[in-house]
């Protein structure tokens, strides 16, 4: 899907506060170059509106009813690789970042943005490129730059990627178990992950572990 300069972009408002989807709808019709071609409150409309109508940008709340943002993120690319989404929340924490960006989404803003903002990362991720505000974007090089793995926490991770729970690793490190809980979380943190399989999967992405042959 490839945007043409000076047409009107057609977008999706997915968001669960009704008085927030009708002022930015408001603010981005006026600028005349967009139109609103659906209005979702939870995730199950926001999916199914883009299943049928294919917009150039989802502009897509993170917490939202029935489906959240990153599983409408997730399930909207399984269907369509190339579309653009783009996150407005007013959530901004490393995770949350980290999330939707791993999901899919090609740019985030939070609610606080002015509406010049708003309409420039809706031309920007139209056209297929990214946007990330200022603040967001020094956060996403922090998130990006974490700390490395320590020797113990690779080790540990490995054997996560083998299946072997806590109490089954710490036996065979000769250590408890809130030690080698300890260095889990340390791995989730610094891996920007929220479990076992997020940190596969993230570790995997960056060449940490090797994927599946």
């Amino acid at each position: 899907m490839n945007h043409r300069s000076g047409s009107t972009l057609r977008v999706i408002l997915a968001d669960d506060h009704e008085i927030f989807r009708h002022g930015l709808r408001t603010v981005l019709e006026a600028a005349g170059s967009v139109r609103i071609v659906a209005e979702c409150g939870d995730g199950d409309c926001a999916l199914g509106a883009y299943r049928e109508l294919r917009p150039d940008v989802l502009l897509l709340d993170l917490r939202m009813p029935r489906l959240d943002g990153l599983e409408v993120a997730r399930r909207v690319l399984e269907v369509d690789r190339q579309a653009r989404i783009l996150i407005m929340t007013t959530y901004g924490t490393d995770q949350d970042i980290g999330y939707a960006l791993r999901a899919g989404a090609r740019g985030y803003l939070l609610k606080d943005a002015a509406p010049e903002v708003v309409m420039r990362a809706i031309v920007r991720v139209a056209e297929g490129g990214m946007f990330l505000a200022p603040d967001i974007a020094a956060q996403y090089v922090q998130l990006t730059t974490r700390p490395e793995l320590s020797q113990r926490e690779l080790q540990i991770l490995r054997m996560i990627g083998l299946g072997k729970p806590n109490k089954q690793i710490a036996r065979e490190l000769s250590v408890e178990t809130t030690t080698v809980k300890g260095h889990v979380s340390s791995v989730f943190d610094k891996l920007g992950v929220r479990n076992r399989t997020e940190a596969l999967a993230e570790a995997t992405r960056r060449g940490i572990v090797p994927g599946n042959r």
